[in-house]
């Protein structure tokens, strides 16, 4: 008796991942011709266009590398995680696994694969294993909240009470805030852990669900880090990340021509941080510059060709080393954007 020979007429199930690139290409292009047409009919495309010829291309230029050095330092900052103990990663693995991560969470924001990405390229590189290159992100995600927090009870200040630091002597008090709160993160872990118990049973039953555990992890994962030196050097990084970001819109006031200096430009960095962290547009498309022209907006700014130009120009510099740098790192990686489900 013979093995019954499969029906090759058979219809072959559809595979609707195949799909979502093309779901991201559709919304991007509405967004983009919305856009397009709002801004036309609010603000002026003409206007829009001046501003942006008056803008000085040096500051633009020297925007570029400072971006692409904020991924080179979070690359680094990653493998002090992923070998607490040593072991030999190559830079050059860790370098493109994060450029691949930030390409793919911004062509397929939904999904959120940055991640998954990042885990799955550092396996394929190295002996390290995609569980723990992602228990690795938990501790990184909660260092770049820890800083945001520490970055807001500084800036908050500095711009809503301005005539109260005059005296630089404020700022060196505020200074020595932040260095206690890097302190405590650094030796004093259980304690934080404790303290963030409490302070988290004042928030929605929501947010406690959803930012405690991660935030509780992550200090857990710090705790767990016997070294030291480790953990100074992450913090160390994490607040080198922290300033080149704010340096990016900083100097880009400048070649918009607009007066406005580092605390604005902090806040406007940390509105981003926030809104463009849960999954939202493909490239955050409308949220990026809808966020940067409300920010501005509340600082008495009220040239909006210039303010959309800004926010435009902003977008496209945070863009173009993750789209060159991620398209690169998608071919040495051979990642592959639709899986073939067999």
């Amino acid at each position: 008796m013979t093995a019954e020979e499969p029906d090759a007429t058979s219809p072959t199930r559809f595979n609707y991942k195949k799909l979502w690139p093309w779901v991201n290409a559709g919304i991007a292009f509405l967004l983009i011709a919305g856009g397009v047409w709002f801004l036309d009919r609010v603000v002026g495309l003409d206007k829009i266009g001046e501003a942006m010829r008056l803008a000085d291309g040096r500051f633009i230029l020297l925007a570029l590398p400072i971006v692409t050095l904020v991924g080179a330092v979070k690359a680094w900052r990653w493998g002090l995680l992923l070998t607490p103990n040593g072991e030999n990663v190559p830079y050059s693995s860790l370098f493109w696994s994060t450029w691949l991560g930030q390409i793919v969470n911004i062509a397929i924001p939904f999904l959120r694969l940055g991640e998954v990405a990042r885990a799955y390229t550092i396996d394929q590189q190295t002996d390290i294993g995609k569980v723990r290159a992602l228990s690795t992100m938990v501790v990184e995600k909660t260092l770049e909240l820890i800083m945001l927090a520490l970055l807001l009870a500084v800036i908050v200040p500095l711009v809503v009470l301005p005539e109260v630091f005059d005296n630089w002597w404020m700022l060196g008090i505020l200074a020595g805030f932040i260095l206690l709160g890097l302190y405590l993160v650094a030796y004093q872990t259980d304690f934080i852990i404790r303290m963030t118990k409490q302070m988290g049973r004042w928030l929605p039953v929501r947010l406690q669900n959803k930012i405690m555990p991660l935030v509780l992890s992550g200090l857990a994962g710090i705790a767990s880090l016997r070294d030291k030196k480790t953990v100074l050097l992450l913090l160390g990084s994490s607040l080198l990340i922290t300033f080149l970001s704010i340096l990016t819109p900083f100097i880009l006031f400048r070649a918009m021509a607009i007066p406005l200096g580092l605390p604005e430009a902090a806040v406007v960095d940390s509105a981003l941080n926030i809104v463009t962290t849960p999954p939202s547009t493909p490239g955050q498309l409308g949220v990026f510059e809808g966020t940067t022209v409300f920010i501005l907006n509340q600082f008495g700014l009220e040239n909006n060709a210039r303010l959309v130009s800004f926010a435009i120009i902003y977008h496209l510099v945070a863009l173009a080393p993750i789209i060159v740098l991620g398209s690169l790192a998608a071919s040495r990686t051979h990642w592959k954007w639709q899986r073939d489900d067999r």
